[in-house]
C-alpha cells in the first residue's frame, strides 16, 4: 500500500492510528515468522555437529591395531 505523507496528514487521526497499528502488527508477525524459521533450521546444524562428535568418539573407542615390524632375516639363507 503506497501512501504519501500528505495523504496521511489529511486522514482522520483514528484512521492513521489504525493504519500504524496494523503496520506494527504485520511487522511483528513477520519477525516472529522469520525467527520460527531460523529456529527450525538451527537444530539441523546441531544434529550434524552431534553426529560428527559421535563418529569421532566411536572411532576413538575402536581398539588400536598393534604395530608389527618384519624381523631381520639377514643371517637366514635358503
Amino acid at each position: 500500500m503506497d501512501l504519501q505523507p500528505s495523504e496521511l496528514d489529511r486522514m482522520e487521526f483514528w484512521r492513521a492510528e489504525t493504519l500504524m497499528d496494523n503496520l506494527k502488527k504485520f511487522n511483528e508477525e513477520e519477525n516472529n515468522r522469520r525467527k520460527a524459521e531460523e529456529d527450525k533450521q538451527a537444530p539441523s546444524v546441531d544434529a550434524a555437529s552431534q553426529a560428527n562428535s559421535m563418529m569421532k568418539s566411536a572411532q576413538n573407542s575402536l581398539p588400536k591395531m598393534p604395530s608389527f615390524s618384519m624381523p631381520n632375516m639377514s643371517g637366514f639363507k635358503i
